[in-house]
């Protein structure tokens, strides 16, 4: 049966499934760094690498694969990436060393790659204007479960079998997914909708849309402090703490829960509130957290617990924007959806792995630092929200 007939439902669980291995694969292995840094002989501080690693190419190859997706359909496209992210996970497995794990996490990246780019096209393909804010908060929610369960799984593994152990799993998962999506995805986009324009003119005409660039803005400021607090919190944490790597792991996904209430909020409202109202909710979350964050720094006793307490509030403005922001976004361009999600996606993970780069060269990363360069993230959000020009219906007040 073809996607296209399903149900809203439906589509929705393929689309969370095929982005499942790649959530894992950026969160499994995150409490257990400080153990993964000892046994590769590494510094500690290396290890937020191996996430640059992944999301540079996460980014990178979604500008590829979201207009060759427009050109060609969406089930080739992310069968190839799918078999790529199985390639990579193999070649961590084969040569366990530290310069293998980058190279490999580069290629798990530039696999996953394909699915993080068609989550945004897929709902494109079938929904629009309130529909399509409440099924991407649908699928904002179903794709943090992965994230939400990884780090646990994760500490666990390390703990009863080392650190190889967390890549056979994600082996396995990688595996299963593509089997899955090989025998039940079907092509969402049909070949009347498809266009071949070249790919630079694509990008060109998209990006010409004021409202696009805002949102995308939005979506990179955004992802860069969620991508930073995930990277480091471990490391921070296990300084400031004598917790397990297991003990690490709970207080990980603390904030998510609240990421997936946020993302439920843009469902539920959707049909009620303005995009701009919602908007402005989220970037309050993200304000108030980053200054949590960094107010407890100041206190040895409050530091872990303003850590995961700024985290959560910054964790739900998150989620209750990126859904709406993407929404907004793609609305306008039904025929380029591929290549619309291919720069939100593209330039989010790409600018996101390019910030933990810079943030690897400062001479300390600590609680203040964290604190403050979330709330200069959480600042540009406030700068691209100003202008008031929107791009889809206000259904609301």
């Amino acid at each position: 049966m073809e996607i296209a007939a399903m149900s809203g439902l439906s589509l929705v669980l393929l689309t969370v499934l095929m982005v499942a291995s790649g959530q894992m694969t950026q969160t499994l292995y995150v409490p257990a760094m400080a153990d993964m840094a000892t046994e590769l002989r590494v510094a500690s501080d290396s290890l937020p690498l191996v996430m640059a690693f992944y999301l540079i190419p996460y980014g990178l190859f979604q500008f590829v694969y979201g207009p060759l997706s427009d050109r060609y359909g969406r089930r080739p496209v992310l069968l190839a990436g799918l078999s790529i992210y199985v390639l990579g996970s193999a070649l961590i497995l084969a040569f366990p060393v530290y310069p293998v794990l980058l190279l490999g996490s580069f290629v798990q990246g530039a696999g996953t790659a394909a699915a993080g780019s068609l989550c945004r096209s897929l709902m494109r393909d079938k929904f629009e204007g309130t529909d399509l804010v409440r099924y991407n908060g649908y699928v904002s929610m179903g794709i943090m479960l992965a994230p939400l369960l990884a780090p646990l799984l994760g500490g666990w593994l390390n703990l009863q079998f080392g650190w190889q152990s967390m890549y056979w799993f994600l082996l396995g998962v990688g595996l299963l997914i593509s089997l899955v999506m090989l025998l039940c995805f079907r092509e969402t986009l049909p070949a009347a909708r498809r266009h071949v324009q070249p790919m630079l003119p694509a990008y060109k005409y998209v990006l010409h849309h004021a409202g696009f660039r805002r949102q995308l803005g939005m979506l990179v400021a955004t992802f860069a402090g969620v991508i930073l607090y995930e990277a480091v919190f471990s490391v921070l944490v296990s300084k400031q703490s004598e917790l397990t790597s297991a003990e690490i792991s709970v207080l990980f996904i603390l904030p998510l829960p609240l990421y997936f209430a946020g993302a439920m909020l843009a469902s539920w409202k959707a049909s009620s509130w303005s995009v701009r109202r919602m908007q402005w909710l989220a970037t309050a979350g993200l304000l108030l957290g980053s200054a949590i964050v960094l107010m407890s720094a100041f206190d040895a006793r409050l530091a872990v617990a303003g850590l995961v307490l700024g985290g959560s509030l910054y964790f739900a403005g998150a989620g209750l924007l990126f859904p709406v922001a993407t929404s907004k976004a793609v609305s306008p361009f039904p025929q380029h959806s591929g290549t619309a999600g291919a720069l939100l996606g593209g330039s989010s993970n790409l600018g996101g792995g390019l910030f933990l780069l810079v943030q690897g060269g400062l001479p300390e990363m600590n609680q203040l630092v964290l604190g403050g360069l979330l709330l200069a993230c959480a600042g540009l959000v406030v700068w691209f929200l100003l202008p008031g020009s929107e791009a889809l219906a206000e259904p609301g007040v």
